[in-house]
C-alpha cells in the first residue's frame, strides 16, 4: 500500500479544495439562522464512517447514515473512499449446497483510496474509542501495525503522503481543523463492544470495575466535546446502543426454535444456558457441536491470544452490558448538554427495531442476522438500516434547528437493498 504514496501535499494545503464550494453551499443555507450546513464533518467510529460486511469499501461506505444525512441536506462530504475489495476484505456469502457460508471476497487492496489526496470531512475512524479519538495519530507505515492503527492511517494519514513532513493529527484535532460550522459526533461504542465481543466484560461488570471504567469515560468524553467545542461548531451527539442487540449476537433459546430443536437440547450440548449468547464468530462450532461432529461443549473463546475473540456471552453479561450502555449514555447526554449539543436516541432506535423490526414496503425486516437490518458482519446496519439511522438524526435536527431537510425514502432504499431477499 505504501509503495504508491510518494508525492502529495500538506495538511494545510489539502484543505483549501472545494473551499469555493462551501462557501456557496452556505450561501444557500443562509436563511436558516439555527445552524450552517456549509461545513460538515463528522466524527466517531464504524458506523459514521459507514462500515458494511466488516469492511470500508467505497459503494458501501456512501450508504452510511452520515452520507444519508449529507444527500438529504444537501450539503458536502468527502468520504475516505477506499476500492473493492475493502479494508479488510468486504464479506459475502457463498453457498455450499444449500448451506450459506460466510467468507471474505478475495483479493488484495494495492490502491488505499479512490481519493489518497482529498482531505476527508467524514474522519470517522473504524475501531476507536473516545480515547483514541483523542490521542491516536496516524504513523504512516500502513503495515505492521494493530487494525486500530491501520485504520487510523487509512483515514487520517493518506493526506500526509510518507515521504512528506507535515502534522500527524487525530481524529479530534483533524476535525476541529476543518473549521466545522456542524458536527456529527458518534462515538463511544467501542469503548463498550471491544469488551463485550473480546470476552473481557466481566471486569468491568463489578462495582470497582465499573466506577472505574464511568470515571475513565466521563474523563475522555468531556475532553472529546470540549475539544470539539472549542471549533464553535453546532454538534449533533449519538449516544450508545446497546450492543447486544445487534445481529452479532444469537440467544439459544431463539436458535434452538429456529431449528426445531427441543428446549433446552442445544444449551445442554454446548454447556451453556438457553437465556445464554453465541457469538457470530461461533456457529460453525456451534453447528459441529450440535450435529455431533464435534464433541462439546462450546469454548469461552473462538479466538485466543490477542486480541481474543469470544464464543460466548452470558445472559448475566449482557444484562450488564446493558446497564453499563444506559451509563455510558447518560454521561454523553450531561456532557451533550453543556455544550448544547442534540443528543440523537440511537439506544432507542435500536432497542424498537430489536422489538418490532421496521416494515418496509412489503418487508417486515428485523435485528437478526440476515433479517435486513445488519449486514453480514452482524454488527454494521445494511443500506436500510443505515438510512434508519439517518431519518432519526434527521428528525432531531429538523426538530431542534426549525430545518426542514427531507427524510431518506426508507421503502425505495430497501428495494434495492442487496442485503435485503426480496
Amino acid at each position: 500500500m505504501n509503495s504508491i504514496l510518494n508525492g502529495g501535499r500538506t495538511l494545510l494545503q489539502g484543505l483549501m479544495p472545494g473551499m469555493l464550494a462551501l462557501a456557496l453551499a452556505g450561501a444557500a443555507h443562509a436563511q436558516d439562522p439555527k445552524v450552517n450546513f456549509s461545513k460538515l464533518v463528522v466524527v466517531g467510529d464504524s458506523l459514521a464512517a459507514g462500515v458494511e460486511n466488516g469492511s470500508l469499501e467505497d459503494s458501501q461506505q456512501q450508504n452510511g447514515f452520515a452520507a444519508v444525512i449529507a444527500r438529504q441536506a444537501s450539503t458536502p462530504l468527502t468520504l475516505p473512499l477506499v476500492p473493492y475489495p475493502g479494508a479488510p476484505n468486504t464479506d459475502a456469502i457463498i453457498y455450499i449446497g444449500s448451506f450459506p457460508v460466510l467468507i471474505q471476497v478475495p483479493g488484495q487492496l494495492i490502491i488505499p483510496r479512490d481519493n489518497p489526496f482529498s482531505t476527508v470531512t467524514d474522519v470517522a475512524v473504524p475501531l476507536q474509542t473516545v480515547g483514541d479519538a483523542l490521542s491516536r495519530v496516524p504513523n504512516k507505515s500502513l503495515q505492521g501495525a494493530d487494525l486500530t492503527q491501520l485504520a487510523t492511517d487509512l483515514v487520517l494519514g493518506l493526506p500526509c503522503p510518507i515521504l512528506l513532513p507535515c502534522p500527524a493529527l487525530t481524529q479530534v484535532q483533524y476535525a476541529v481543523a476543518l473549521r466545522p460550522t456542524v458536527l456529527i459526533v458518534d462515538l463511544g461504542n467501542n469503548d463498550i463492544l471491544g469488551p463485550v465481543t473480546s470476552g473481557q466484560v466481566d471486569g468491568l461488570l463489578t462495582t470497582s470495575g465499573q466506577a472505574t471504567f464511568l470515571a475513565n469515560f466521563t474523563t475522555s468524553y468531556t475532553a472529546l466535546l470540549n475539544q470539539l467545542g472549542a471549533s464553535g461548531a453546532t454538534m449533533i451527539v449519538g449516544n450508545v446502543p446497546d450492543v447486544t442487540e445487534a445481529a452479532y449476537f444469537f440467544q439459544v433459546a431463539k436458535l434452538e426454535a429456529g431449528a426445531n430443536l427441543p428446549p433446552g437440547s442445544l444449551a445442554a450440548s454446548l454447556g451453556i444456558g438457553e437465556g445464554d449468547y453465541v457469538t457470530l464468530a461461533a456457529l460453525p462450532s456451534v453447528q459441529a457441536i450440535a450435529t455431533g461432529s464435534k464433541p462439546g461443549p462450546l469454548p469461552t473463546f473462538c479466538v485466543s491470544g490477542s486480541p481474543t475473540t469470544a464464543c460466548i456471552l452470558t445472559a448475566a453479561q449482557a444484562a450488564g452490558a446493558r446497564q453499563l450502555s444506559m451509563a455510558i449514555n447518560q454521561i454523553i447526554a450531561t456532557q451533550a448538554a453543556a455544550h448544547n449539543a442534540t443528543v440523537v436516541d440511537l439506544f432507542s432506535v435500536i432497542d424498537n427495531l430489536s422489538a418490532s423490526g421496521y416494515q418496509a414496503g412489503s418487508k417486515m425486516l428485523t435485528t437478526n442476522f440476515l433479517g435486513g437490518l445488519f449486514s453480514l458482519d452482524g454488527m454494521h446496519p445494511t443500506n436500510t438500516g443505515y438510512a434508519i439511522m439517518a431519518n432519526e438524526f434527521i428528525k432531531d435536527i429538523n426538530a431542534a434547528y426549525g430545518t426542514t431537510i427531507a427524510p431518506a425514502n426508507v421503502a425505495s432504499i430497501a428495494q434495492h437493498d442487496p442485503l435485503i431477499l426480496h
